[in-house]
Parts: structure tokens; sequence; C-alpha cells
């Protein structure tokens, strides 16, 4: 496999993951974070989801996978990030 899109994955996942250490330090409600977390997470996957329904070929079904594998991923590493964060600050007081 080569490895500029390994490279690429994990700055994308390195990249949520920061991101959600980010979000838990802003005091913003929760409804307001879930929307970032959102428009955070779903551009990516969804460059792999909406090809792979709209056409139907022999790689459609590996495209609509790797999309929901980034989805699951990206919300794991988000939500990492966003826990990492909160137990940090709670052994710091």
């Amino acid at each position: 496999m080569p490895i500029i899109p390994q490279i690429l994955l994990g700055a994308y996942l390195l990249f949520l993951v920061a991101a959600g250490w980010r979000l838990s330090t802003i005091d913003w409600t929760v409804r307001i974070k879930m929307a970032v977390m959102l428009a955070l997470v779903l551009p990516m996957p969804l460059l792999f989801i909406i090809p792979g329904a709209t056409r139907h070929n022999a790689w459609s079904d590996v495209l609509i996978q790797l999309g929901l594998t980034l989805l699951v991923c990206g919300i794991i590493c988000l939500v990492g990030g966003f826990s990492a964060a909160r137990l940090r600050a709670r052994r710091r007081k």
C-alpha cells in the first residue's frame, strides 16, 4: 500500500483527536459542541459514502465500507480527545 494515503489517514485522525481536545475547553453549549463535532467528522467519510451510494459497480461496497470505517474511527478519535482533555483537567484540580 502506498505511504501517502496512510500518512493522510493518520493526520486526519490526529487532527480529530486534537479537535476533540480543544472542543472540551471551549465554553459552548452541548448542542453547539455536537454540531461542531458532526461538522468536523462527516466531510471525509461522505467523500467515500456518497459516490459509493450513487454508483453501483464492483467498488461501491468497498467505498461505503471505507466511509463507514472512517466515520466510526473519526468519532472514536474525537471523543477520545474530548475525554482525555476532561480527565487531564480533572487530575489537575
